[in-house]
């Protein structure tokens, strides 16, 4: 009986992707969703990295605050429908700590721990700063529209419409529009690695 509940057979899920994409859909930092929630940055920070299993009432609490259903985040073992249309006015936006860069969340809840993708949109003079993604994480940048500097660490590197520029993203980097006008594009990051 005690091999049904085998962590090599049934390991717990692995949630933090899912909570970091639904905190960044309710345009949320650690700190405010901590407040919010009562559940120290400290711990939650641990969570999105899955470094932590957290208690159901944490889980609670957290899902309660981002005003989501708790299986959102545990995931179910129901199957997925082979087609799901999304409208423009309910796809998940998020905006940089600037306000000038938006990026628009087209990813799946169910394989957010391999794969995220958005789409975005830059103003001039606007940046995304993000961390590191994790280690042996990967992001694709594609643009479609505009000109487009990114620093990884120290490194600058320059795209133009037409350009992908592919990065392990393990460390801290910027997204920066240095041209004129908007910019345009698409970016996926990946969790593995693949190259």
């Amino acid at each position: 009986m005690s091999n049904i509940y085998n962590h090599q057979r049934f390991p717990p899920p692995k949630i933090g992707a899912k909570l970091q994409l639904l905190r960044l859909a309710e345009n949320l930092t650690l700190d405010e969703l901590s407040e919010k929630s009562g559940v120290s940055t400290a711990i939650l920070s641990q969570i999105e990295r899955n470094k932590s299993n957290p208690t159901l009432s944490t889980l609670w609490k957290i899902t309660q605050t981002l005003d989501h259903p708790l299986e959102n985040l545990l995931g179910t073992n129901e199957p997925a429908n082979t087609v799901e249309k999304i409208n423009n006015n309910t796809t998940p936006v998020i905006f940089s700590e600037d306000g000038g860069f938006q990026l628009r969340i087209l990813g799946v809840v169910s394989i957010l721990e391999s794969v995220q993708w958005y789409d975005f949109k830059a103003q001039p003079g606007s940046s995304l700063i993000s961390e590191s993604h994790g280690k042996n994480s990967t992001e694709s940048v594609t643009l479609m529209k505009g000109k487009l500097e990114i620093l990884i660490e120290k490194k600058s590197e320059i795209i133009e419409a037409g350009e992908t520029l592919r990065f392990s993203s393990d460390v801290k980097h910027q997204l920066k529009n240095i041209g004129k006008g908007v910019c345009q594009g698409f970016m996926v990051n990946l969790f593995s690695p693949v190259f």
